[in-house]
């Protein structure tokens, strides 16, 4: 499978929710933080200026919980791209902490533009790089093609 680290930490405290672990939401922050960084990566390192408005949000969002994670926990998140096409992108996010899955968090995003606030395709630059970043074959799901079973590691 083709994944990447794009976010090693620690539970801060502010994440700690009023039973003791990393609250529901926080899965989802720190999801962010690593999709954040894959669209850099997938931009070459460009910044939101030099993109012209070409960015993306997300329309779609499944989390599963497997295992808490506990204040001072270190955690880390392994991306893969799971499909895309002209328009759409699905990441799959697996927070683990030591050799153990804590969540996995699945995202369907949409290529928009910020300045006339529509859809569009990516540009030809991320398609390139999205090109060489999907694993289809560690997949046995393609929803952008048709076929929609999760993986395990979704539940």
């Amino acid at each position: 499978m083709k994944h990447t680290v794009f976010l090693e930490s620690v539970v801060p405290p502010e994440w700690i929710d009023e039973l003791g672990h990393m609250g529901y939401l926080d899965y989802q922050r720190a999801a962010d933080v690593a999709t954040m960084a894959f669209w850099a990566a997938m931009n070459d390192g460009r910044g939101q200026k030099e993109r012209a408005g070409a960015e993306f949000v997300i329309v779609d969002i499944h989390v599963r919980y497997a295992r808490e994670l506990r204040l001072g926990d270190r955690f880390q998140i392994a991306t893969s791209l799971a499909d895309y096409d002209e328009k759409r992108m699905l990441l799959l996010h697996e927070i683990e902490s030591g050799d153990q899955l804590c969540a996995t968090v699945l995202l369907l995003c949409l290529s928009f533009n910020l300045n006339d606030r529509r859809v569009r395709p990516f540009a030809s630059s991320v398609l390139e790089q999205l090109a060489g970043r999907v694993d289809r074959d560690a997949f046995s799901f393609h929803p952008l093609h048709g076929c929609m079973s999760l993986p395990p590691q979704c539940g």
